[in-house]
Formats: structure tokens, sequence, C-alpha cells
């Protein structure tokens, strides 16, 4: 099934990086758009950049912490009592701490699940019956969310949930003929990327060093194209759709692969 892209969209991350460039992407066929994110400074400047852009368009901001489910709860209410309807549910709030898992704090791993993969759990579970027939509904994951990369344990049993889940509601919400659909950005340039090349060691960094950054407009347009096409999963480039297909055929040769990226970089660390 397809979705015809036009209505009220709830996006969540939408105030900075992919978020933002997601809300630029659906203003110009939106009627309403529904924002929610933590920097609520940051999201009256994106509100203004859309009307701006389209000064038809209604624009409603959230200031929310998509860890806390009281908040997120607070804050689907107050969606519901403004919105009857919502085409499409937009989950990209997330983030990513890369390090040694052996080295991460216990409760990092917890706070992943929170952030990556709970927080748009809470947020479906919440909306999505006012999502009606042909609707939307997707979810931000990653190329580590199909194949676990060195440096990012926690990150990636989030975002492998996050695909699971998609795929369970792909079948669950297909009576109702809703399209799910789930994009899987790679390195993406946003202040986010770069706080976490701050902690990335030195493995993380030499799989990731040939790897050419997309910007988060480019990743939005690839979502919107997929989104258009009907697609569940949405790769963004030549090299991501290679490496899930490689995956896919032949996994112990992208392992192959990646342990000797991974060798060669320690051996360099220690010489």
């Amino acid at each position: 099934m397809k979705h015809r892209l036009g209505g009220v969209y709830a996006i969540t991350g939408a105030s900075k990086g992919i978020g933002r460039a997601f809300a630029h992407a659906l203003a110009p066929k939106a009627s309403a758009l529904v924002l929610l994110a933590r920097d609520a400074k940051a999201l009256k400047a994106v509100s203004a950049e859309l009307t701006k852009l389209n000064p038809k368009l209604s624009v409603e901001t959230y200031s929310v912490d998509l860890s806390d489910p009281k908040a997120i709860k607070k804050t689907t209410d107050a969606i519901r009592k403004a919105h009857r309807t919502i085409n499409g549910i937009v989950n990209n709030a997330g983030y990513a701490r890369p390090g040694y898992f052996h080295e991460l704090p216990a409760d990092e791993f917890e706070k992943a699940m929170r952030v990556d993969y709970l927080g748009a759990v809470h947020v479906t579970r919440a909306l999505h019956d006012l999502v009606p027939k042909g609707g939307l509904i997707t979810f931000t994951s990653s190329v580590v969310g199909y194949m676990g990369v060195f440096g990012y344990s926690s990150y990636a049993g989030a975002k492998f949930a996050l695909i699971g889940f998609a795929e369970t509601l792909r079948q669950e919400l297909a009576a109702r003929e809703i399209q799910v659909s789930v994009l899987c950005p790679p390195d993406t340039e946003t202040p986010g990327y770069a706080i976490e090349n701050q902690t990335k060691p030195v493995e993380t960094q030499a799989l990731s060093a040939g790897a050419k950054l997309m910007t988060a407009e480019a990743v939005a347009q690839k979502f919107v194209n997929g989104i258009e096409r009907g697609k569940f999963l949405i790769n963004c480039n030549f090299d991501s759709a290679l490496i899930y297909r490689l995956k896919s055929i032949w996994p112990s040769l992208v392992h192959r692969i990646m342990l000797g990226m991974i060798k060669k970089a320690q051996k360099k660390k220690l010489s």
C-alpha cells in the first residue's frame, strides 16, 4: 500500500537534524505539522522556518522528553484534543553514544532503549487510532539497525528492536491499510553525529572512514521518495542498499570484511 502525502503529521525529534529536515520535506504537502522535541527554543525556530516556507501551514510545537512515558502521555493527550485525525506519525527522535560496551555505563543501555525504542512505542500506541485508512506510521532506525557495528552496542540494540516492532506493526495494521515504513540512514551530517564523534572508538572511526556523509536534507528526500513508492525498509544510498543485500545473503562475508578493518585499526592503534 502507498501513502499519499498530505494532511496532518506528527514528527518527533523535529527540532534539528533529520527530524527538522523531515518537517521541511513534508511542509509543502501537509496541512498541519505537529512537532515534538525537548528543545522548545529550537522548535520555535523550526516553526518559523516552516510557516515561511508554506504560509498556509499550521504548525504546533510540544516540548517533551520522549524518554518519559508520563510526559509523552500528557503531550499526546493534548494532541488528541487538538486533532481528530493524524495522517502520519513520524517517529524520528533518537540519539547514539558510541563506546566500548564494557566502558559504557550500565544505564546507558536502558537510556538508549527508552529514547530510541520505547519513545516511539509510546507515541505510536497513544496516537495510532487517529491514523485513518491510507495513513502512515514511520520509524527512523539506522544501518546499525540491521547490521551490528563495533562501538554501537547500546544504539544497535535499540535500533534492531525498532525494526522488529515496525515489522510487527506492518502486519497488524495491514487490515487498516496503514503504511508502515522504516528509514535506515547511514552516517548523516547532523548535530547529533558531531556529538557521536567525540566518543567513537578508533575501530568505529575506521569502519566509517570510507563512507561519505549524507546531509539531513538528502536523507529526508530519500524518505519522501520511499514513502511515495510504498517501501517498507528505506535505505538512503547505494552503499547502504548493498550492505543490506549482502548482510541478508552472505553475512559471513560482511563479518570478515568488517573484522579485517577492525583488526587493521587495532594494529595501528598499538603501533
